[in-house]
């Protein structure tokens, strides 16, 4: 039996150091883009919201000004693509933030007048898709592949280095007590 343990604990720390050396660089970007998304609000890597003077919701204008406001400030001034990924409402600050598809960029504007009110980059939507994955979607395949390929195999190789961890931490505990 004794053979057995330590044959087991033999195996689980050459597949725990080899399975660990393969991941980790992949584990430190998860860890490090996870602790700046924590902290987003606190290090402002997400524009601010502009909050205007009357957010009266009588007064708005309709979803299609804000897509043609934006999309014409996108394409003549900034000369970027013009595909809306979403419009977010913000009825108390009266302000609608408008996200494209095809870059990080922000667009919030007024949602009585049609202003413009800030232009930024979305620097915590860059940090999310490296943490996910999804940015090699975002610069090559277009599709959701990198992203549950890449989720799926980080999330198999923490299990297993959980469950080895614990394996080679309590192995050698068992032989002890079986020496004594």
């Amino acid at each position: 039996m004794k053979d057995k343990i330590v044959l087991y604990a033999r195996k689980f720390r050459v597949y725990h150091r080899r399975i660990g050396c393969v991941f980790l660089i992949f584990f430190l970007i998860i860890s490090v883009t996870g602790i700046l998304l924590a902290l987003k609000d606190v290090l402002h890597l997400k524009p601010e919201i502009v909050i205007t003077d009357s957010p009266n919701d009588s007064t708005w204008i309709s979803l299609k000004e804000i897509d043609s406001i934006s999309k014409d400030y996108i394409y003549n001034k900034l000369e970027l693509d013009t595909v809306i990924d979403r419009i977010d409402i913000r009825p108390t600050k009266g302000v609608a933030k408008v996200l494209f598809s095809n870059h990080f960029t922000e667009l919030q504007i007024d949602v009585s007048s049609g202003k413009i009110l800030s232009v930024s980059s979305r620097v915590d939507t860059i940090i999310e898709k490296i943490h996910d994955g999804s940015i090699i979607d975002y610069f090559i395949t277009k599709s959701n592949i990198s992203k549950i390929t890449y989720s799926s195999l980080l999330s198999i190789g923490l299990i297993f280095m959980s469950i080895s961890g614990v394996f080679l931490w309590y192995l050698p505990k068992k032989l002890k007590s079986r020496k004594q």
